[in-house]
């Protein structure tokens, strides 16, 4: 016999007194839930009458005056004193809860017969015919059935997903007059949108089945085959596609949360996948009623009673493992570094934005690192954590993204502005572009416009895995800035990473794949995967690397890192171009030693090179140049004024822009302008492309272009302008190939240094500089800057390139050679490079004293200068003054 119920007291959960157990101190009432001791009603403060009491006559209604509120302005005490807690925030006009914030632990699978697959996405909504969201199903279901060359049912049965468009759904007349806010609701209210998506495309997929499956029922009707009965269609998930524009990470903020954001950004780290069961269904013994239940860690929990109001079984739940409502979830975190051309980092005292990316599903393995993604997602929080010191929480949410759908970004193109390509359009109508861009890349730095215009069109190499790569490296003395250079390259790269030798083995870690995180099970890109794809890696100090310089030999030239696991080997396809820069042993370069004895590189590692370019801190009258240049630019003479501003007044190309670069002619280029057709040989023009390019007095004046704007000019070259070789250039260049290969043919050391190589990296170039330009076609007077480039370049190094060529054979002596016979011939040899590459043949003894010393010639210049006038190699025309006779 059950005991009579208390009067005047309603069942609580309430617990009077001290805990089961005691020992701690507990309320006088409380309660528990999710493991905590909450007080039912705080401690009382004193001359405070009890709830049931009031004052006599008052009605048993009214509260009275003295007795504490209930609801939202109740107090709860702490022990020892009485505080009044501020709850505001937990009014219900003060919080919102997401989507997703009530967890369903447990639902009915009780699906209306219209939408078999109605509990897959909606656990709390009922289905209601007629209302709302009833029409909006029906009227995407209407537009997939419409539309059925863009959606193939049996291939979205067999994969689980399908790509949504957004130019396919919006241009659905009939569509948007059911539902014209699918745009703002998809951008604002996106689970549920897409929820609403992706039943209407399980539906037509399970009556698209149906309707074959009878198909196939009335073909096999007279023969005697089994036809298997159709399994129940698991969940299909929709993954739309521009709907919200791509948006920085920077300016992504936390009041954003629960809407439909777009980033774009590179793969840094990709962590392992996790896999755990979400959610377990069941069946009722007894009325065959199927439910599931949320699954949560290692505990299993099942039904304690059947859902069904008339069933009372309590056990004897039939665990159901093919259904679709057991679901098996996929985890996957990788973090992207974004890549935005409206953000310049140098990567030295800022870095580019951060943030992690949730995939489920068929996301999982979806990206590799290094790759350029856009992943489109649904912005939340996540809170970082307690304090492993103290305990206590810091209260404190990180954004990430839970990703709805990827993409590949190399075959999305980047969007400009009006105004962007009104600043585009303004630079390439100017009369010498080229000049203006390589003035503008480090302006700090005076002077080496050669350097600076081979780092520049490294930078405009073609875009994708197909483009060949333009490798640059800088050698010279310390403080001459060569860091600069590589920090301003660092810059204005569409996409890149910054590798500092300076380091040591910290930097060389960044170079390869590696792998981190607490149980190293998280795969982190290097500089070198990270750059891969038309992307550009700077190498500050690459002879400081030398433990890793294994890793990028083999980078460079197999165009892969390799990583050895446990059982396994992996490659990764990476191919950057690479700008590097590397310092002397001794702290200066010593001009009678060999390339390779002055830094500490392989010769394997330095042919992978396709200019290299020697610096040196020499004293002479550009000093009083440089001088001026620096305090002009520190007084604020030459600071960078608004684009807009300096072009406002220059007229537009209508067609082609590239006309102007050639058809204007410059000053003073009216006689050294030549075409293809005046000589044949492209190697003896009267041209030099360093006095082109160097700033005179009369322009320090001159409006440089500030980062962020050459970032964006050099995007848009790269992916709108795709130059073909013309039969002129191709000529041009295959006359220049010639000629090195035959003048190389002399000198047994500069064989090694000609090849095919060389021959790709002339094409490359060429096209760089066409791209320069935006032009569609290259020129002649392209190739011709490309020759002044590479000649330059192989000027420098072919007689200090050594170890593989003349060096090795020569014993790497301080000296230029053995014997005075060979100096002569190495300096003739230099000297005739010197004048091709300058389009001229007249020197004075400056200039044969610079050229011989980069020859190695350190004593006896005067006898080496007499015997290659009497051998006929140089003809005296005055005081000082010598004429190069050609080969």
């Amino acid at each position: 016999m059950n005991p009579p119920p208390s009067r005047g007291r309603a069942p609580s959960r309430f617990v009077r007194g001290r805990g089961r157990g005691g020992g701690a101190y507990r309320p006088y009432f409380y309660f528990r839930r999710n493991g905590r001791v909450i007080p039912a009603r705080g401690n009382r403060q004193p001359n405070q009458e009890e709830p049931g009491s009031g004052a006599p006559g008052a009605p048993s209604g009214d509260p009275p005056a003295n007795r504490p509120s209930r609801g939202w302005g109740r107090t709860a005490g702490k022990r020892g004193r009485d505080v009044h807690l501020d709850c505001s925030f937990l009014r219900p006009e003060n919080y919102a809860a997401p989507e997703d914030g009530l967890q369903v632990q447990s639902i009915a699978v009780d699906n209306p017969r219209a939408y078999p697959g109605w509990r897959l996405y909606f656990l709390r909504e009922n289905y209601e015919e007629g209302n709302e969201l009833a029409s909006r199903i029906m009227a995407v279901q209407a537009h997939y059935q419409r539309n059925p060359h863009n959606y193939d049912f049996l291939m979205i049965r067999d994969r689980g997903f399908f790509r949504l468009p957004a130019l396919t759904i919006l241009s659905d007349a009939q569509l948007k007059e059911v539902w014209p806010g699918l745009v703002e609701d998809i951008r604002e209210h996106p689970l549920r949108t897409l929820a609403t998506l992706s039943l209407a495309m399980h539906t037509v997929v399970l009556n698209h089945l149906l309707d074959c499956n009878d198909s196939v029922v009335r073909e096999t009707s007279t023969a005697d085959l089994y036809v298997p009965p159709p399994g129940r269609l698991r969940k299909i998930y929709v993954r739309p596609e521009d709907f919200v524009p791509v948006d920085p990470m920077e300016g992504i903020s936390h009041s954003r949360v629960d809407t439909l954001l777009c980033i774009r950004g590179t793969v840094s780290s990709v962590g392992e996948p996790s896999y755990s069961l979400t959610w377990q269904a069941f069946r009722c013994s007894r009325c065959q009623m199927e439910m599931a239940m949320r699954q949560r860690g290692t505990f299993q929990p099942r039904p304690y009673q059947c859902k069904r109001s008339e069933c009372v079984a309590r056990d004897e739940f039939l665990p159901l493992r093919n259904s679709p409502y057991t679901r098996l979830s996929i985890r996957q975190i990788i973090r992207l570094e974004e890549s935005s051309l409206s953000s310049v980092h140098d990567f030295e005292s800022s870095l580019p934005g951060e943030m992690d990316v949730e995939l489920r599903h068929d996301l999982v393995d979806a990206v590799r690192v290094g790759q350029e993604v856009v992943v489109s997602g649904v912005l939340k929080l996540q809170e970082l954590g307690e304090d492993g010191a103290t305990g206590d929480s810091s209260n404190q949410m990180q954004a990430y993204l839970k990703a709805v759908s990827i993409r590949d970004a190399a075959a999305i193109k980047r969007e400009f502005s009006e105004r962007d390509l009104e600043a585009i359009a303004m630079i390439n109508a100017e009369q010498n572009s080229f000049k203006l861009l390589v003035q503008s890349i480090a302006p700090e730095v005076y002077g080496q416009e050669l350097p600076k215009a081979a780092c520049l069109l490294s930078l405009l190499g073609g875009r994708g895995p197909e483009a060949g790569a333009i490798n640059v490296l800088l050698v010279g003395d310390p403080g001459i800035g060569k860091t600069k250079i590589l920090q301003s390259c660092a810059q204005i790269t569409e996409r890149g990473a910054h590798v500092s030798g300076k380091r040591g083995a910290q930097s060389a870690q960044h170079l390869g794949v590696t792998f981190a995180g607490r149980n190293k099970r998280v795969l982190q890109a290097g500089a070198l995967m990270a750059a891969s794809g038309g992307g550009h890696c700077t190498l500050d100090d690459v002879d400081k690397l030398a433990s890793k310089q294994a890793i990028l030999l083999q980078c460079l030239q197999s165009k892969e890192l390799n990583i050895p696991l446990s059982g396994a080997f992996a490659s990764f396809p990476a191919q950057p171009s690479v700008i590097a820069c590397a310092n002397p042993q001794r702290g200066q370069y010593d001009e009678g030693r060999y390339l390779l004895q002055n830094i500490n590189i392989t010769p394997a590692l330095l042919k992978e090179f396709h200019l290299v370019y020697v610096l040196l801190d020499k004293p002479s009258e550009r000093d009083m140049s440089l001088t001026a240049h620096v305090r002009a630019l520190h007084a604020g003479a030459k600071k960078r004024a608004k684009i807009a501003a300096r072009y406002a007044l220059k007229p537009k190309m209508s067609d082609t822009m590239c006309e102007a670069t050639f058809d204007v002619p410059v000053a003073g280029e009216n006689d050294t302008m030549k075409t293809e057709d005046d000589n044949d040989s492209v190697m003896q023009h009267d041209y030099d492309l360093d006095k082109r390019l160097e700033l005179l007095p009369e322009e320090e004046d001159l409006d440089l272009l500030p980062p962020i704007l050459i970032k964006k000019f050099l995007a848009y070259a790269r992916q709108e302008v795709n130059p073909l070789l013309n039969e002129e250039a191709c000529n041009a260049i295959s006359r220049f190939f010639q000629e090195l290969q035959s003048s190389s043919a002399h000198n047994e050391g500069d064989s090694s240094q000609i090849g095919a190589g060389q021959l790709l990296a002339l094409i490359n170039l060429s096209q760089a500089r066409a791209r320069l330009d935006l032009s569609p076609v290259v020129s002649p007077q392209h190739v011709r800057d490309v020759i002044a480039l590479l000649t330059e370049s192989i000027t420098q190094t072919s007689l200090k390139a050594g170890s593989s060529g003349s060096g090795a054979r020569r014993g790497g002596g301080g000296g230029g050679g053995g014997g005075r016979s060979a100096q002569v011939r190495n300096f003739v040899q230099l000297l005739q490079k010197r004048s091709a590459a300058l389009g001229r043949r007249i020197f004075d003894l400056e200039e044969l004293k610079e050229i011989a010393t980069r020859a190695g010639i350190l004593t006896s210049f005067s006898q080496v200068v007499e015997m290659a006038n009497l051998g006929g190699y140089l003809l005296m025309k005055g005081a000082n003054m010598y004429e190069v006779v050609p080969d």
